[in-house]
């Protein structure tokens, strides 16, 4: 399921925290001067896509259209998915994906259907080129599923991954070689994340899955940038480290972690992180970013290291939902307010508020581009695409 903010009877529970952050003026931690070369030209973000459904929606119920994942392969393929209302009518939601090969100018959506199957939840997908691609999400039984793609999403084989978990994260680092991170609710509730999950692990391009490793969080975010060499994000502000495929799982210090301990009243695990964002530039520069469920608050954690330190590099008073950078300076981070994206081309010391153009303030859950010139955000109610004057 991913784990969103959204219209409440058609929403799993997420551990969600709207704040006050200002987002009229630049936004910065710390007192210093952006250093990088450079310049700091600010953008917008325009609703280049809207599903032909929710056009007869308005306001906040836009959000019953959201988008979830995106992946994207080069400056014209993009992939997306999400859910949003069966069109057949009913309280029922649908999986759909969206592709576009001419950078947006045009995307194509198509609802998944399976015989025998309906699919409501779609959390998270990856391509590793213009026609390979995952899936994952969950069926109207609440059972995780997988799907794959060797047609540019075309069509897809489906399959249930046989873990009482749901999936809300894939990545894959080649053909063959892929993960799958998933939640569970807490002890004694029946929704939510929270609770204990495996990761999953594949070696023979998703036909089979196996539990690599339990850990006693939810999973929200995987990446890799090799076979080896990976990281695992999820609730109570925990990160995990691998360096031989997903045999052997670390876990590292972010110092907003819970802790195994008695929790300080006052300290950052009583605030209940989760890192719901990840992206490595290469083995030791990497990015987290976390919302917590306490209170109204955010943080954007930094390494040069690979994670054997993480250090805070941006508090905020509102959750910090994703993280993309396209090198080490340049890079994006949604917060829980939604009328803006904020941007630095500093590695993170100070922020740009973007504002998001649209009709209603709407949560956005991830970003991810190509270059500078094509780079896009998915949320609720649209997909949107940034632009410069």
């Amino acid at each position: 399921m991913e784990l969103r903010n959204r219209v409440s009877t058609l929403l799993l529970a997420v551990l969600v925290a709207l704040g006050g952050l200002s987002c009229n003026a630049k936004q910065s931690n710390t007192n210093k001067k952006a250093t990088s070369e450079i310049p700091a030209k600010p953008g917008k973000w325009i609703a280049q896509y809207r599903s032909p459904a929710s056009l007869s929606y308005s306001g906040y119920n836009l959000g019953v259209f959201f988008y979830n994942g995106i992946s994207v392969v080069s400056p014209d393929v993009v992939f997306v998915c999400g859910d949003m209302p069966n069109p057949k009518g009913g309280e029922e939601r649908i999986g759909v994906v969206l592709r576009t090969s001419d950078g947006g100018k045009n995307w194509i959506e198509t609802p998944i259907e399976k015989p025998g199957m309906l699919i409501t939840k779609l959390n998270s997908l990856h391509f590793i080129n213009s026609d390979v691609g995952w899936m994952v999400g969950a069926d109207s039984g609440n059972d995780g599923i997988v799907l794959k793609t060797t047609d540019g999403g075309s069509s897809w084989s489906v399959a249930r991954i046989g873990y009482k978990q749901i999936p809300v994260t894939v990545f894959f680092s080649d053909a063959d070689h892929g993960w799958i991170g998933g939640a569970t609710p807490l002890q004694g509730e029946e929704e939510g994340v929270g609770g204990p999950s495996a990761i999953l692990a594949t070696n023979d391009g998703g036909n089979t899955w196996n539990a690599q490793t339990n850990i006693p969080i939810s999973i929200l975010r995987i990446t890799f940038i090799d076979t080896s060499t990976g990281w695992a994000s999820g609730t109570n502000g925990v990160i995990y480290n691998t360096i031989d495929g997903g045999r052997i799982w670390d876990r590292q210090r972010t110092e907003i972690e819970a802790g195994d301990g008695p929790v300080d009243p006052h300290g950052e695990g009583a605030k209940k992180f989760s890192v719901r964002g990840l992206q490595f530039i290469d083995k030791d520069h990497g990015f987290a970013s976390a919302t917590a469920a306490e209170q109204p608050a955010g943080r954007m954690l930094v390494t040069s290291n690979g994670g054997a330190a993480w250090r805070r590099q941006w508090m905020v008073n509102a959750g910090v939902r994703d993280v993309f950078f396209l090198n080490p300076n340049q890079g994006w981070a949604p917060t829980d307010q939604g009328p803006y994206i904020n941007y630095t081309v500093d590695g993170g010391k100070s922020w740009l508020s973007e504002p998001k153009v649209f009709e209603q303030e709407m949560t956005t859950s991830r970003v991810a581009g190509a270059d500078p010139a094509h780079v896009w955000a998915v949320g609720g109610g649209a997909i949107f695409f940034r632009v410069t004057d």
